[in-house]
């Protein structure tokens, strides 16, 4: 006869019975304990766009591919650096996790995954077919968490972040819009507002044949020649030379100052290349020194103000940019007075009636009381 002792003792047995069966079976599954690709069957090589928003309520920045290179989309088609692209998606394709970190919807805004509030939103575009990425933030030493769009499973990945999917233009660009190499430029025409400055670099004296070489026969090594007066910059301004006051110079440094501003031109964002620049608020003029036979054409950069910007566009290349003002202001408002340094101020003499010092202590007589 079975008492209730006995149907307790059953009953525990049956639980644990369950239980061994559960962990037996759970044991086997070792590979649910594996880290495994997120994104399984993803080719980057087949991603032909790829949008980038820093925020909900931000315009995303636009990478599309054309034929094999990858141009800004939102930024007036502007030339891509490609390798930035890959150093993009192939973390991306490569992310790898065991068990997500979350997995309900609440934990996504915390994570900064959610739909509306996260740190970086991507949409990469293959084969058709839309792909949604939230980067969020740190999930543990070295990871950061990742949502793909329309799960709820936030997984902790390495190799992505956000800062890796820069959300500004500039950032998927090539930087430097146009470069000169200093030694290359002879002269540097500025015309704004009616007027015209001129830097001109004077031609590097020739050396006289034979200078430098040893006596023939002596056997003495050759002797090199002395080095050249460094060459600087001559100034116009309307055409005519600048005239120096008695004590004025040159300013060599500021010079040299502008014209590194202008042999190299760093962008803000780009720029529409179409635009109207039929009247521009100053055109620069860059020629350069003739290599071997040939002269290479002169680049003429137009610039017009917008805002804190200056709108810049070489006009034998199909892009424009806009260039912080601070980066073209000095060139742009180029006078004389920036370009000459004013003799020293003369010492301050002493006044007059000022007090004569005195002996020094113990020479003097006593003060007698008056």
């Amino acid at each position: 006869m079975l008492t209730r002792f006995h149907k307790v003792l059953i009953a525990l047995l049956v639980v644990q019975l369950v239980l061994v069966v559960i962990v037996m079976t759970r044991g086997d599954d070792t590979g649910s304990l594996k880290e495994h690709l997120v994104l399984s069957g993803f080719d980057a090589t087949k991603v032909t766009r790829i949008q980038i928003f820093a925020s909900a309520t931000a315009k995303p920045v636009d990478l599309v591919k054309r034929d094999a290179a990858w141009v800004l989309a939102s930024g007036f088609d502007y030339p891509v650096e490609a390798t930035k692209v890959t150093d993009l998606l192939s973390p991306i394709a490569k992310m790898s996790a065991a068990a997500p970190i979350a997995t309900q919807a609440g934990r996504h805004k915390q994570l900064h995954v959610a739909d509306a509030d996260f740190e970086r939103k991507l949409v990469i575009t293959s084969e058709g077919k839309d792909l949604t990425l939230y980067i969020g933030s740190q999930a543990g030493p070295r990871r950061m968490a990742v949502r793909v769009g329309g799960t709820d499973n936030v997984f902790g990945v390495t190799g992505v972040s956000a800062a890796g999917a820069g959300g500004e233009a500039r950032q998927w660009v090539d930087p430097v819009y146009a470069k000169i190499p200093n030694e290359e430029i002879a002269k540097i025409t500025v015309q704004r507002d009616g007027k015209t400055v001129e830097l001109v670099r004077p031609a590097a004296p020739e050396v006289p044949a034979g200078a430098g070489s040893g006596s023939a026969g002596s056997g003495s090594s050759a002797v090199p020649p002395p080095p050249s007066p460094p060459q600087h910059w001559s100034p116009t301004i309307a055409g005519a030379p600048i005239a120096l006051a008695t004590g004025e110079s040159l300013d060599d440094a500021a010079i040299d100052r502008l014209v590194g501003q202008v042999a190299t031109i760093d962008l803000s964002s780009p720029a529409d290349p179409k635009r109207d620049a039929s009247k521009p608020t100053a055109t620069i003029t860059i020629d350069r020194k003739p290599a071997g036979s040939a002269t290479p054409a002169p680049v003429i950069i137009d610039v017009i103000a917008d805002g804190e910007s200056y709108w810049v566009h070489d006009r034998a290349v199909p892009r424009a940019v806009l260039v912080d003002k601070s980066r073209l202001d000095d060139v742009l408002s180029v006078e004389r007075d920036k370009l000459v340094k004013k003799p020293a101020p003369p010492a301050p003499s002493p006044a007059a009636g000022a007090a004569k010092p005195g002996p020094a202590p113990g020479t003097g007589s006593a003060a007698r009381p008056s």
